[in-house]
């Protein structure tokens, strides 16, 4: 499994370039901004549960059972943490209409990308490797957004999108020892590693295209959008 390791570093260094980072970066966006930007990753928050409890069920080994499992514990509420945050941001809760408009539609067809790699994974280190995936695009996600939440002196007041989620994301049990020993015992052939690296693929293809409505939603274009409609 350390190509697969080696291979999620490369994508997670390509992934910083995404335009929606770099608007954080570069310190082109507003924290009205970001408020503005912030319900439309909803769906995929509110799905992650889902997908978390739906991969853990098809696990089989009782040891990647009990670590995934661990996972999965620890990312339960969550969700509460983001819902929290739009209060404090002082945007609403999307509803139903606005959950499945036109500005959410690239992040409900990425989170259903995402929901679907736990169908085609065909076996437990598939289906390591997906959450693997997933925490790796997750700590840039973090990373990055809490950095910009810390510059403009939110850190303290955010729970989803502060520094206080990235510290939790990167406690996870299975990037801890026990889990580190089982990944490093897991011996790939050739054709099952192009197996795992067409999903590491397939899964940043999704992500991208989140963060493609993300950008969209954080440009100051789509405030002047709001405004004169």
């Amino acid at each position: 499994m350390k190509a697969i390791q080696e291979y999620l570093e490369k994508k997670q260094k390509l992934l910083i370039k995404h335009s929606f980072f770099q608007q954080l970066i570069l310190g082109e966006s507003t924290l009205e901004d970001f408020a503005r930007m912030a319900p439309i990753i909803g769906f995929w928050v509110m799905s992650f549960q889902d997908l978390l409890r739906i991969n853990l069920s098809l696990i089989n080994d009782k040891h990647y059972y009990q670590f995934v499992r661990k996972h999965l514990m620890e990312d339960i509420g969550h969700e509460k943490w983001f819902l929290y945050d739009l209060k404090v941001l002082n945007t609403e809760q999307p509803n139903l209409q606005v959950l499945y408009s036109k500005p959410h539609t690239p992040v409900r067809d990425a989170t259903f990308s995402l929901i679907s790699e736990v169908f085609r994974a065909n076996n437990d280190h598939e289906r390591i490797t997906l959450i693997l995936t997933l925490e790796s695009a997750g700590h840039v996600f973090f990373e990055y957004v809490a950095d910009f939440i810390k510059k403009n002196n939110c850190d303290t007041s955010l729970k989803y999108f502060s520094s206080h989620h990235l510290g939790v994301e990167k406690e996870h049990e299975i990037f801890e020892t026990g889990m580190q020993d089982l990944i490093v015992n897991i011996h790939l052939n050739h054709e099952q590693r192009i197996h795992h690296l067409k999903m590491i693929d397939r899964i940043y293809e999704a992500f991208d295209l989140m963060f493609d409505g993300l950008a969209v939603a954080l440009s100051p274009s789509a405030a002047l959008m709001v405004a004169t409609s």
